[in-house]
């Protein structure tokens, strides 16, 4: 008989997760298989070829194969989570859907010039903007461009028994979207990780191009998402059920770190980069300046908007705290 309200009856019953490992540093992600009166593949990997392998090697496994795929539902636009969405779609004949905020990343649009005309403005060095603008050409090979069928917060998916909401849930990427379902099964993709807590990335909205405060949008989706009662089925580690200990663990290491940069710039004004360099040394060494930028960026777009923060007039450069 269908399980009600309870997820973990759920799994290996008609939903299974399926490993893909990845060329990425966050290491394997999941897809989700949905076996019921429609075959769902939640998340989907990148497009490579061991990728496919292991999305055939999980339908096999469960008596189906890549034609028999009825949909694809994407958390967001991520080589790692929709890559080769289209190559099974093309395959299957399945639908593919995904949140319009997405569709610069699901056109593999990645905006160089607003990302490289951010940086100019504060004075990261050329050479590390080049780097940068290398590290997002460098992905394009493990996604193929898509349009899904756009879905919103209105809509509802459902695979025949099970019907899922719909959560905008922004931060980790514009356009990103948590499926949630009455018996409490949750696909949150990125937005609540065990391990981990996830980057808020420096992105831009399609509709304006104007620059997300991402870490504010994604706090937000971690007050949103603490508060669920269920279990978490991630984009990458442990399935989840202590959701609201986890956020809270989260929100508060980001509020550590902010009064911690507080703390710093109540001494004297740094520029951005200057910041980055104090922090996290060892991951700018390691050449992971994207994500450095994007987590100082963040807490300084959080103390702005608290009005303890501001840019030094005439110094676009120079951050300090109001007096």
């Amino acid at each position: 008989m269908f399980p009600q309200n309870n997820p973990r009856a759920l799994l290996g019953n008609r939903v299974f997760p399926i490993t893909i490992s990845t060329p990425f540093a966050v290491g394997d992600v999941y897809s989700y298989l949905i076996k019921d009166e429609k075959i769902v593949l939640v998340d989907c990997g990148q497009q490579t070829d061991t990728a496919y392998a292991q999305i055939k090697d999980g339908l096999k496994k469960q008596g189906l194969e890549i034609k028999d795929i009825d949909e694809i539902w994407l958390t967001h636009g991520h080589p790692d989570h929709f890559g080769q969405a289209a190559l099974l779609a093309e395959t299957s004949g399945a639908v593919v859907k995904g949140h319009a905020k997405e569709r610069s990343n699901f056109a593999g649009n990645n905006d160089p010039d607003l990302f490289e005309d951010f940086f100019s403005q504060h004075d990261i060095p050329p050479e590390r903007i080049d780097e940068m603008l290398n590290q997002l050409d460098w992905l394009q090979q493990y996604q193929e461009a898509i349009e899904p069928e756009w879905i919103t917060e209105k809509d509802e998916l459902s695979s025949g028994r099970l019907t899922f909401h719909i959560k905008h849930a922004p931060g980790h990427a514009p356009g990103h979207v948590v499926f949630y379902e009455r018996s409490s099964l949750i696909f949150g993709g990125d937005v609540l990780l065990e391990h981990i807590s996830t980057n808020a990335l420096i992105n831009f909205d399609p509709d304006t191009g104007t620059r997300n405060k991402s870490l504010l949008q994604y706090r937000q989706s971690l007050q949103w998402m603490k508060n669920l009662d269920g279990l978490v089925l991630p984009g990458h580690g442990k399935q989840i059920e202590h959701i609201m200990q986890v956020a809270e663990n989260h929100l508060a290491a980001q509020q550590e770190r902010y009064h911690q940069i507080i703390d710093m710039l109540q001494q004297q004004p740094y520029a951005l980069y200057e910041l980055c360099k104090l922090l996290f040394p060892d991951a700018l060494q390691r050449g992971e300046h994207f994500l450095v930028l994007s987590e100082v960026l963040g807490y300084l777009d959080w103390g702005i908007e608290e009005e303890v923060i501001k840019k030094e007039k005439g110094r676009k450069d120079l951050i300090f705290l109001v007096e």
